[in-house]
């Protein structure tokens, strides 16, 4: 896959929740965040972020997430420290990994789930 410029990738935010966002990652000189479209919940991460159109059913889910990719570390520390201190809902935070641009978008989303619920112990 070719490598393309870092960027953050969103599931589930509403238009106004994501145009919020995009002005303020627009104030501290980061690119506006991409939409993950709910035809797109079922294709790869790889795909998704290289940009192809959405191809399947959509994916139906409330959690809101957000993807760094090729963010570096620093970044993304800094980002989503950034996040806690603005009026917007808490998403699932995830770096998109060697491995994990390979996973179909829902599957991605359905372990972040899980690992979000075992480490605040929900059953």
């Amino acid at each position: 896959m070719e490598e393309l410029q870092s960027r953050l990738l969103v599931w589930n935010y509403t238009e106004a929740e994501k145009s919020r966002l995009d002005d303020i990652l627009r104030q501290i000189g980061a690119p506006p965040a991409v939409t993950i479209e709910p035809g797109q919940g079922r294709m790869k991460v790889g795909d998704i972020v290289a940009g192809r159109s959405p191809d399947g059913d959509p994916l139906v889910c409330d959690e809101k997430v957000i993807l760094f990719y090729e963010v570096p570390h620093k970044g993304v520390l800094f980002l989503m420290k950034f996040f806690k201190q603005i009026d917007l809902p808490r998403p699932i935070y995830a770096v998109v990994t060697e491995q994990s641009i390979q996973w179909p978008f829902h599957e991605l989303l359905e372990h972040l789930i899980e690992e979000r619920d075992r480490m605040e112990g929900k059953p």
